[in-house]
C-alpha cells in the first residue's frame, strides 16, 4: 500500500489495541503510536525521495534508516548463514517475517543502547513502549501489503512462497482502501469513545478491543481476495491454481488433466444434478 495508507490504518488498529492496553495513558498512547507509525514506514526501502520538504520527507529519512543501516546487516547475516548473496535493495528483505525481526532488533540494539547507558528508568519505560509499537507497526504493514497484487514473501529467503491480494493502491476506481479507512476510523472512534466517557474501563474493555482489532484486520484480508503462490516450479512441476471460496492457492505437481478440462467436468457435473 501507499506510506499514508499504511500510517492511517496503523493509527486507527493502534488506538483500538491502547483502548485495551493503557486506555487512561494519553501520552504512552502518543508514543506507542509514533512507534507503530514508524514500523509502519520502516520496511518501504524502495520509497522515492519527495520533492521539496514535505511531511514525506520525514517518512522518507525514517526509511534510510532501514535502507542504509538495516538491510546491510540483513544481506551480511543471510550470506553467512546461506552463502548466497542478496541485494540490499530487494524489498523481498524487508517484506517477510525474518525481515521485520531483523529491522526490530537493530532498531532496539540502535535505540535502547545509549538510552540504558545515559538515561532513567522513565525513559526506558517510554523506549520500551515506542519498541512494542515499532513491532505493531511492521506487522500491520505486512498484512496490509499482503492484501495487495504485489503482495509480500513472508518466509524470504527460505521461501519464495508469495501471499498476495487483488487491490491495486493507486486505482481509484478500487474503493476497498477507502473502505478500510472508514470501518477502521469508526471502529477506533467507538473504542476511544467510549473510553473517554468511562464506559468501558477495566479488564472488561480487553475482549471488546480484541474483537474490534480482530474485525478491522479479518475484513480487510477477507476483501482482498488472497492468494498463494507456490514458490517457482522446478523439474517439469506445473501449477495449478484451486480456489477456495473466496481465496486460492497454488498446488504443484504433474497434472493428469488440463485444468480447463476440470473445470468443464465441474460444469456438466453441476448442470445434471
Amino acid at each position: 500500500m501507499i506510506t499514508r495508507h499504511h500510517v492511517a490504518l496503523v493509527i486507527f488498529c493502534t488506538l483500538i489495541l491502547c483502548g485495551a492496553l493503557v486506555p487512561s495513558a494519553p501520552f504512552l498512547i502518543l508514543v506507542i503510536c509514533l512507534g507503530a507509525c514508524t514500523g509502519a514506514i520502516l520496511p518501504d526501502i524502495q520509497m522515492k525521495k519527495p520533492h521539496g520538504v514535505q511531511i514525506m520527507t520525514v517518512g522518507w529519512m525514517v526509511t534510510r534508516f532501514s535502507s542504509i543501516l538495516c538491510t546491510p546487516v540483513i544481506c551480511w547475516l543471510y550470506h553467512a548463514l546461506s552463502g548466497r548473496s542478496f541485494h540490499d535493495g530487494d524489498k523481498r528483505l524487508t517484506h517477510s517475517v525474518p525481515g521485520i525481526l531483523l529491522l526490530w532488533l537493530v532498531l532496539a540494539v540502535v535505540l535502547l543502547v545509549p538510552v540504558f547507558t545515559l538515561m532513567g528508568s522513565a525513559t526506558r519505560y517510554l523506549a520500551a513502549a515506542f519498541l512494542c509499537g515499532v513491532m505493531f507497526g511492521l506487522i500491520l504493514h505486512l498484512l496490509e501489503d499482503m492484501c495487495t497484487r504485489k503482495g509480500i514473501t513472508p518466509l524470504f529467503p527460505f521461501s519464495t512462497t508469495k501471499v498476495s491480494g487483488s487491490i491495486r493502491p493507486c486505482d481509484t476506481s478500487d474503493r476497498r482502501i477507502a473502505q478500510f479507512h472508514f470501518y477502521h476510523c469508526s471502529v477506533a472512534g467507538i473504542i476511544v469513545g467510549f473510553q473517554f466517557l468511562g464506559n468501558w474501563q477495566g479488564i472488561t474493555s480487553i475482549p471488546v478491543c480484541i474483537f474490534a482489532l480482530g474485525s478491522c484486520l479479518g475484513m480487510m484480508v477477507w476483501s482482498s481476495d488472497i492468494n498463494i503462490t507456490g514458490e517457482p516450479a522446478e523439474y517439469g512441476a506445473t501449477g495449478i491454481r484451486i480456489p477456495v471460496l473466496s481465496d486460492s492457492f497454488t498446488v504443484l505437481g504433474n497434472p493428469d488433466h488440463a485444468s480447463s478440462g476440470l473445470l468443464m467436468g465441474v460444469y456438466y457435473f453441476t448442470k445434471n444434478e
